[in-house]
């Protein structure tokens, strides 16, 4: 979101219906991915109609006056268009936002999911993916004289997201194939806050943002060891704001006037693969910025498999950054002569598998260095490259198959941050997390799901540490036919009284019920 504080994606409203797979690349990732590739690339890949006409969906119904609805309908016509539409709506009266809150705050939203192929001959394919939310909530706020959290009845928030992307794929011949996209990212968001007797005051505020890109890559193999991948890209970042409080009796307006950045990209990456058992993956990217001009980054990644004992070798090292977003340069607490965050990362580790892939761990070493971090410094009430951290540490994880219906699986972190300018620890990162999940498929057709997730202690803001928790959950499903299953769920199982971030209530115990069907 160019236009958000942080320039991030919100998450909380993303729909995983119509979602074939999301991949998680850890690490520096700027050489493919430009800016916002700093710590890693979060991909989700919609759906591709397969096979004959499909059509498919669910209800599901639970705690809080929760209820999902979802249709969809995916297929393959003519032999050359395949397609895949959903849509989802989603309701729940929630709960109070504010730990203590008397009062619930609603959420609403509605999600439109696309993707059309056509294959205009053996070698030629175009395709159109298109993403679409819309989303309402209600949400708490801030006294003005303690700060904490305090419920607010009329406090309202909507966000509108439009996510497209129009791609060309060709093979020029059998060591040639290029790919020419366009995309286009439309995000606007506001909040209203009717007057209220406590703060003694009222909001109204909007946020516009939209991106668009056009990227051209090519991919080379002129032999069966090597891929050489070039590629350019051109990014239009525009975004504009408002913000207007009424207080008692004096009024506070915020102005952003529309704005626009624009950035151009060339990459080249070589992955090797010698004798099938060492690969390695140099890249280099140069990102022309309209204001912060040239900035240079670079990865190398390397894996060596030794077959003989099921041993995965693997190491990392790279350098990323993210450039300030426009409301961070342009807004009434920016400042347009900030510089892109930076970081410089390594990692190493291993994979290990037995019992033909039946046991397996991984363990791996982590490091990063980031300077020019964009912090708020509330003295001159401004955006700043203030901050310098590091955060290091190591991840475990291991899966068991002891039989064909069981699999059980576990991981552990240890994160050390430290924020260098103060000594300090990075705020909400808990030193320790750690993750189970056994699933069972006790029938033919039915399954069974149990996890837990326990989160460390962590600092939070204004010297308030979070206490650790452990949640647990379940989940179980039964395909009354192969064209009708009913599942079900229970989240944090034993009602656990717990806090992600200080003052936010979280769920207690909740049931989910549910029918899927499709023909």
């Amino acid at each position: 979101d160019p236009i958000d504080g942080n320039r991030s994606f919100d998450f909380a409203n993303l729909i995983t219906d119509n979602i074939e797979r999301i991949e998680v690349v850890r690490g520096p990732q700027s050489t493919l991915y430009g800016s916002d590739a700093m710590a890693g690339v979060i991909n989700i890949i919609t759906k591709k109609g397969t096979g004959k006409p499909k059509v498919e969906g669910y209800f599901e119904g639970g705690s809080h006056n929760t209820f999902r609805e979802n249709f969809g309908l995916s297929g393959i016509a003519l032999d050359k268009l395949d397609y895949s539409f959903s849509a989802t709506r989603f309701d729940s009266d929630g709960i109070s936002a504010a730990e203590g809150g008397s009062e619930n705050d609603p959420y609403h939203n509605i999600t439109l999911s696309s993707r059309v192929g056509y294959e205009i001959s053996d070698s030629a394919k175009l395709s159109l993916v298109a993403h679409y939310t819309d989303a309402k909530k209600s949400i708490d706020t801030s006294d003005n004289l303690t700060y904490a959290l305090i419920d607010m009845q009329n406090y309202t928030s909507w966000s509108k997201d439009l996510s497209t992307k129009f791609a060309f794929d060709q093979s020029i011949n059998s060591w040639w194939t290029h790919t020419l996209s366009f995309s286009y990212h439309d995000i606007r968001r506001k909040d209203k806050k009717e007057w209220d007797p406590v703060n003694l005051d009222n909001v109204n505020d909007w946020y516009k943002g939209d991106n668009k890109k056009v990227e051209w890559q090519h991919n080379f193999s002129p032999v069966k060891w090597n891929i050489l991948t070039a590629g350019l890209e051109y990014e239009d970042e525009t975004g504009s704001s408002y913000y207007y409080i009424n207080p008692d009796p004096y009024g506070y307006t915020s102005k952003q006037n529309r704005k626009s950045v624009d950035n151009m990209g060339y990459y080249f990456q070589d992955q090797l693969k010698v004798w099938d058992k060492l690969f390695i993956t140099p890249g280099i990217r140069i990102d022309d910025n309209e204001l912060f001009g040239t900035e240079t980054t670079y990865k190398v990644s390397a894996a060596y498999i030794i077959s003989e004992t099921g041993t995965r070798l693997k190491a990392n090292w790279g350098t990323g950054f993210k450039a300030p977003s426009l409301f961070q340069l342009y807004s009434t607490y920016g400042s347009p002569d900030m510089m892109p965050e930076k970081s410089k990362s390594y990692d190493f580790g291993f994979e290990q598998s037995f019992l033909k892939d039946k046991l397996s761990f991984d363990l791996t070493y982590f490091h990063n260095d980031f300077k020019d971090m964009i912090d708020y410094n509330y003295a001159s009430s401004k955006y700043k490259n203030v901050g310098k951290a590091v955060t290091k540490g190591f991840e475990f994880g291991t899966k068991f198959i002891p039989f064909n219906t069981l699999t059980l699986a576990a991981n552990f972190t240890y994160t050390d941050t430290e924020d260098k300018e103060t000594g300090l620890e990075l705020l909400r990162r808990p030193q320790r997390q750690l993750n189970f999940d056994a699933n069972w498929a006790f029938m033919p057709n039915a399954n069974l799901n149990f996890g837990a997730n326990y989160v460390g202690s962590r600092k939070d803001s204004g010297y308030v540490t979070d206490k650790a928790y452990t949640i647990f959950r379940m989940a179980a499903s039964y395909e009354i036919t192969k064209n009708l299953q009913v599942f079900g769920r229970i989240e944090n199982l034993f009602d656990k009284k717990y806090q992600e971030v200080y003052g936010y209530e979280t769920m207690g115990r909740s049931f989910y019920a549910g029918i899927k069907g499709s023909f």
